[in-house]
């Protein structure tokens, strides 16, 4: 009987085990995931809000339209983004204090680049309607801890005077590919372990 090499072997089964755990976590993300769009569609057709409701969770005012009033924190942030015409600049982003003392963020409008615009400045209270997006990476990058900093962006339907609005936040925008790479980690165990069995019959065969 032909012996095996065990470590090669350990090493293989290991790698192959582990490449089907991540396969098999990536297929159990794909329905949660596909119920958190859904969700997220259900809130985009449903009536607007006032305000930040104390007593809705973010995944029930993620996408939501609503109207309400903040005080500006911080100077505002330019990051790059486009218009609700597709033209290319500077999204100006600011947090925004509630009444209530949650912090969250508001895109004020959109400028073109090479442009300076006057933007609100710290303390001034704005009021309007727009589109509550989910995005704790912004929020991490522009709060920066900041107490009551609550993970939602507040994009404004009618910019603030002197800006452009920015493109809505976009629910097509939300990567949805879990059962695609649960399919690829599969692909890559199982060539992973033909690759290892054409080894050991050419180093059979060898001998």
């Amino acid at each position: 009987m032909r012996r095996v090499p065990i470590v090669p072997t350990l090493v293989v089964v290991f790698a192959v085990a582990l490449m089907i755990g991540l396969g098999i976590w990536q297929a159990s993300k794909a329905p949660w995931k596909e119920a958190m769009i859904a969700r997220y569609h259900a809130a985009e057709g449903a009536p607007a809000i006032d305000g930040l409701p104390a007593d809705m969770s973010l995944d029930q005012l993620a996408f939501r339209h609503t109207r309400l009033t903040c005080r500006i924190t911080a100077a505002s942030t330019q990051i790059g983004g486009v218009d609700a015409r597709g033209r290319t600049g500077y999204r100006n982003i600011a947090g925004c204090a509630l009444d209530d003392g949650r912090v969250i963020l508001a895109d004020l409008g959109w400028s073109p680049a090479g442009v300076r615009p006057a933007l609100p400045p710290v303390g001034k209270r704005i009021e309007g309607s727009g589109r509550l997006s989910p995005d704790e990476p912004l929020v991490r990058r522009v709060l920066r801890g900041a107490p009551g900093a609550t993970p939602l962006l507040f994009v404004l339907s009618d910019a603030v005077p002197g800006l452009e609005p920015s493109v809505p936040p976009s629910i097509d925008m939300i990567p949805n590919n879990h059962r695609s790479y649960a399919v690829q980690w599969f692909l890559f165990a199982a060539v992973a372990l033909i690759i290892y069995l054409l080894a050991l019959r050419k180093r059979d065969r060898q001998r």
